[in-house]
């Protein structure tokens, strides 16, 4: 659900923590600092506050998220430090938003529909209008191509061996990493960050986050390469070597 506005504008001074948010000390410390400094940005029109504090879902590692519409065609990047919190502003045109919308970008799509407006731009709320009605109408399903499910199988073959290896961990972990966006990107699904996976998949697919947590939980290599397999096969539906050739890209 989106967050109600927090009136302001770019001559406020109002640049403080909401009162009914509740939230670590050292990011409410640091809040004040952090936005005026993304209202000194020139280019900025308007500004929704992102990211995990802006949904009540901060802990003591979270940091400050922004992101801007601002005037132009670019888009960029800033990274701050404030008082010890990190900070990070996303700066883009409004152009570069409407691409992210054609895109589905997970990301994009979701800071400005989950964050907070601290600073309002009736192209900035056009902009979140867009968002909440591509968010609303769901991801389009993307099947994977028979070159994508090569590689993912060949992620697997690989993991399958180096069990025993120092670096079977690393490699069935970046397995797994792979096949889980695939899921999400084969069913439809929007993305959402590591941390939330098992939730997520509790709530969407129960089999899927139980075959998870059981290649996360294993103590042996040769369990978790099952358990691997187990949620590649839930995946792809096969582990067979299949014929496959890519695009053709000139020089």
């Amino acid at each position: 659900m989106t967050q109600p506005p927090i009136p302001n504008s770019l001559s406020s001074e109002t640049a403080v923590w909401p009162a009914d948010l509740p939230g670590p000390p050292r990011l409410k410390a640091a809040f004040p600092a952090a936005l005026r400094r993304v209202l000194d940005i020139p280019e900025v029109l308007g500004v929704v506050w992102a990211g995990s504090a802006a949904r009540e879902e901060a802990d003591e590692h979270s940091d400050l998220d922004f992101y801007t519409l601002v005037s132009g065609q670019e888009r960029w990047r800033m990274s701050w430090v404030v008082g010890g919190v990190p900070v990070e502003v996303f700066c883009n045109a409004a152009g570069w938003h409407e691409q992210y919308a054609q895109r589905q970008d997970a990301s994009s799509l979701a800071m400005l529909l989950f964050g907070r407006v601290v600073v309002s731009h009736p192209k900035l709320l056009e902009l979140i209008e867009q968002a909440r009605a591509v968010w609303e109408a769901g991801r389009t399903p993307e099947p994977l191509t028979p070159a994508e499910r090569h590689r993912l199988t060949d992620e697997v073959w690989e993991a399958r061996s180096m069990v025993g290896q120092p670096g079977y961990v690393l490699e069935s972990m970046t397995a797994l990493r792979k096949l889980i966006h695939a899921l999400y990107a084969v069913r439809g699904w929007w993305d959402c960050k590591p941390k939330h996976w098992t939730a997520d998949l509790e709530r969407r697919d129960p089999e899927a986050a139980r075959q998870m947590r059981a290649v996360l939980e294993t103590a042996s290599d040769d369990s978790q390469q099952s358990a691997l397999e187990a949620f590649a096969l839930h995946v792809l539906g096969s582990l067979d070597a299949l014929e496959s050739v890519t695009e053709r890209h000139s020089l």
